[in-house]
């Protein structure tokens, strides 16, 4: 188990954006947990300790308060999505175009540079697109609706309902 110094020291490097002395930190909780014979756990952190050389920190000036607009690295991949085959083969697409552009553009071809995901709240289109972005090396941000709605439209907008249309077809159709 981590003491409480290391969790300190971690928290530190973390807030200070000291990716060096964070990993150092988790590698030396790691060795601690081996010692301990606690291998899962120590490999684990390992591991973790590997993907935090992959985040990138991206300064990124925007007229949107901070509150707004959400940059996101994320550490998951395409292994860790559980979706259907016929979805997996579709990211996979999008992946292969964006990863094999440069031969689509000997022969006057671009790859698709937006996509569109649907569905409802909570079946993963952010982590999805999070792990699209992951996988290409892209930044992903995110806008919060919510946040954007009350930026330019104000509290009162927030405290708008809507009603469903009940939309009846006219024989002259």
């Amino acid at each position: 188990m981590a003491t409480a110094d290391q969790v300190k020291s971690l928290i530190k490097a973390h807030n200070e954006k000291d990716k060096e002395r964070f990993k150092t930190i988790v590698l030396q909780i790691a060795a601690n947990e081996a010692r301990l014979k606690h291998g899962t756990l120590a490999r684990e952190l390992k591991n973790l300790a590997d993907q935090a050389d992959k985040t990138k920190i991206i300064n990124f000036n925007t007229s949107f308060h901070s509150s707004s607009l959400i940059h996101s690295v994320s550490a998951d991949t395409l292994r860790d999505l559980v979706v259907s085959d016929e979805i997996k083969e579709r990211i996979d697409r999008i992946l292969n175009e964006y990863k094999n552009k440069r031969a689509l553009y000997k022969y006057g071809l671009c790859n698709r540079r937006k996509i569109l995901i649907e569905g409802n709240s909570g079946t993963g289109k952010t982590l999805t697109a999070s792990i699209i972005a992951n996988e290409l090396s892209l930044p992903l941000y995110t806008v919060p609706v919510d946040k954007l709605l009350t930026k330019f439209m104000g509290e009162t907008s927030v405290k708008l309902i809507s009603y469903p249309l009940n939309v009846t077809k006219s024989p002259n159709f």
